[in-house]
């Protein structure tokens, strides 16, 4: 097990190698975002808001609309909308990092024989809260800086902010599912404490 696909060498590298990937893809985010002249914004219509011509798209009920707008068409509240847009690649960035270092920490605990430990218990709770944090934080900064595109273009009385909640629930699944392996790991590490006080 020193140095297999199970040991602690490898699960070290991949680990890292899933590191630098979520780095790189951040940085080339911020990259693309800060590059690009236009800033992207997702849109749906008010209702009893009748259809209507907006920016080349139909606005209508049901109509889900992605808007191109060039930044310059923005500038009144471009510095709001940066600084959400980069706090979301960062934000969410740092969020996977910190997943990934806290996954390390517990694979290795399980690779070294210890996964009742209490220090594997808050390695898998810092997963959890990492999961139902990146779509919340990432979500909710994404809505405030498309409000603010939609404050900029003056469409506030014609269109909302569309919001999808799938990721957000994916992420509560994966987090309840990691939470009852956090408990059965409790009980676990109760069982280990009783057996040694046996022998």
């Amino acid at each position: 097990m020193g140095h297999g696909l199970g040991s602690a060498r490898a699960n070290a590298w991949l680990m890292a190698c899933f590191a630098v990937i979520a780095a790189v893809w951040s940085g080339i985010r911020l990259w693309q975002y800060h590059s690009s002249d236009y800033v992207m914004a997702t849109v749906v219509p008010l209702e009893n808001t009748p259809p209507r011509e907006l920016f080349g798209g139909q606005l209508k009920p049901g109509n889900v609309i992605e808007l191109s707008v060039a930044k310059s068409d923005v500038h009144r509240l471009i510095g709001m909308i940066d600084f959400m847009r980069y706090g979301e690649i960062i934000s969410g960035g740092i969020l996977i990092l910190v997943g990934i270092f806290f996954a390390h920490r517990f694979f290795r605990n399980v690779i070294e024989e210890t996964p009742f430990s209490t220090s594997a218990s808050i390695d898998l709770v810092v997963v959890a809260l990492c999961l139902v944090l990146y779509p919340v934080v990432t979500g909710g900064l994404r809505v405030m800086s498309t409000n603010a595109i939609q404050g900029a273009l003056e469409t506030t009385e014609l269109t909302d902010t569309a919001r999808s909640l799938g990721s957000f629930w994916l992420a509560v699944i994966v987090a309840i599912v990691l939470q009852f392996v956090y408990a059965v790991l409790r009980q676990g590490s109760k069982l280990a404490r009783d057996a040694d006080g046996l022998v």
